[in-house]
């Protein structure tokens, strides 16, 4: 009977350095497991500031033809100055005529047409009235704005180019 409590006791004695072996061993894996995910971060990390480094710069001096002097339909005539242009284009754009406005040096301003906001002003025909709940355009239109009210209107590209070219300064002087 002592050996068969001996050899139990020495089973026991077994038994517990192998379940304290897997604990610690459970331990050591999952720190080691930690060590490889942070090296491999580290280590990408290090790599990719390194591609950033040789990346050639971006050229911010570039034309990105953004056009600050886009306003919505309703701001027709809420513009700060007291006379300028506005351009409400619906198939043109705005190169064509860019060139006759800076000659003559008047302030513009481009209205697209085409935007969900200001399509609620696209009609059968052209209408202008004095609030720009009224107006309706059926083609592009050019809009001479003075103090606040609509002095005159040209629809049509051959209008507005026609009109354009009148204004232009005279150089014989």
């Amino acid at each position: 009977m002592k050996k068969a409590k001996i050899k139990k006791q020495v089973e026991k004695e077994n038994q517990q350095p192998e379940a304290i072996m897997s604990g610690k061993s459970a331990i050591v894996l999952l720190c080691s497991m930690v060590i490889v995910f942070v090296s491999f971060y580290f280590l990408t990390d290090f790599l990719v500031a390194g591609r950033r480094e040789k990346a050639t710069p971006v050229d911010t001096n570039t034309n990105t033809n953004t056009n600050t002097n886009d306003i919505s339909f309703n701001q027709l005539l809420k513009q700060k100055e007291d006379s300028y242009y506005v351009f409400a284009l619906i198939d043109d754009k705005i190169d064509l005529y860019e060139g006759y406005v800076s000659e003559i040096g008047e302030t513009y301003y481009e209205i697209d047409m085409k935007n969900a906001f200001n399509k609620s002003y696209i009609g059968e025909e052209t209408k202008v009235g004095t609030s720009t709940k009224d107006i309706r355009i059926a083609d592009s239109t050019l809009f001479v704005i003075e103090k606040g009210k609509i002095k005159n209107h040209y629809t049509g590209k051959e209008a507005i180019v026609k009109y354009l070219q009148e204004s232009l300064p005279d150089k014989s002087k």
